[in-house]
């Protein structure tokens, strides 16, 4: 029972060398849950290990390609009628449960390269895991960025380690202190989108490429992924993803930390006070 509620929250095709992974919850913008965390990592580990995968593309069905975790009450009887700290104690389990360090680190280990198709809604969670991927391509409705900062939060899933090596530290700063949702066409303009496609194309075009590099020679595609990620290791990744969820565990202590999701709950403006 539990394989088919993963395989329902996450798809799995593979065909012609490509494995495609849906995030499939588009009532819930792709929120994560633990179904699709856990199918996640277990994907990125049957691409490595199944010879008929070369690539792997990551996309989610809907409006959104990953609005991140979920922590709305509306419609989600896990939550319904939650307060504020047991929404933030949930947030915390959320993490240290399903580990966002080791999917990063899923993410870092795969064999094979990882294209996403990033369509639509992409924050928080998301935000980082489409940093994850080698490369990506947008849809013309893409919005994507961080939002944590809104929550009185810093990062997770990596953001703060990708981010300033996909687009420099300037412009890494901006988006994370800010918190905003950037347009695809401004993605494009940073370094953070590979290419723009129409939305009714992105997932073909990106098929096709995928395709492409899947009729590569394995090894050689293999290798070039292993050097590339161990060009940008200018710190060891795990000791920054201790780091990053450290910083995150004490940010969720804090009366802003509250604020953020209350205002959250409550669809109005934080009023942060630094405590």
């Amino acid at each position: 029972m539990q394989n088919e509620v993963i395989m329902s929250d996450l798809e799995i095709e593979i065909a012609d060398g490509v494995m495609t992974a849906t995030f499939n919850r588009p009532e819930k913008l792709n929120a994560l849950n633990n179904n699709i965390r856990i199918g996640l990592r277990n994907a990125l580990a049957e691409a490595s290990q199944n010879d008929e995968v070369k690539v792997l593309v990551l996309t989610g069905t809907g409006r959104a390609f990953c609005a991140g975790a979920e922590v709305t009450r509306e419609k989600s009887p896990a939550i319904n009628g939650s307060t504020t700290e047991e929404l933030r104690s949930r947030y915390d389990r959320m993490n240290i449960q399903a580990g966002s360090s080791e999917t990063v680190q899923a993410f870092a280990a795969c064999d094979v390269p990882i294209i996403g198709a990033i369509n639509g809604v992409t924050a928080g969670a998301g935000f980082g895991i489409a940093l994850c991927c080698d490369i990506r391509f947008f849809s013309e409705q893409t919005r994507i960025g961080s939002i944590f900062s809104k929550r009185g939060l810093a990062s997770d899933y990596g953001a703060a380690y990708w981010l300033p090596r996909l687009v420099g530290p300037a412009k890494a700063f901006e988006m994370l202190y800010s918190g905003d949702l950037i347009s695809a066409e401004e993605a494009l303009q940073i370094g953070l989108t590979n290419k723009i496609f129409p939305s009714e194309s992105l997932l073909s075009e990106t098929l096709s490429f995928a395709k492409n590099l899947a009729a590569g020679a394995p090894m050689a595609l293999t290798a070039i992924r292993r050097l590339v990620l161990e060009s940008t290791d200018t710190i060891e990744r795990n000791l920054f993803l201790d780091r990053e969820w450290s910083i995150q565990a004490q940010l969720l202590k804090s009366n802003d930390s509250k604020e953020g999701f209350q205002s959250f709950l409550d669809n109005r403006p934080p009023e942060f006070t630094g405590t």
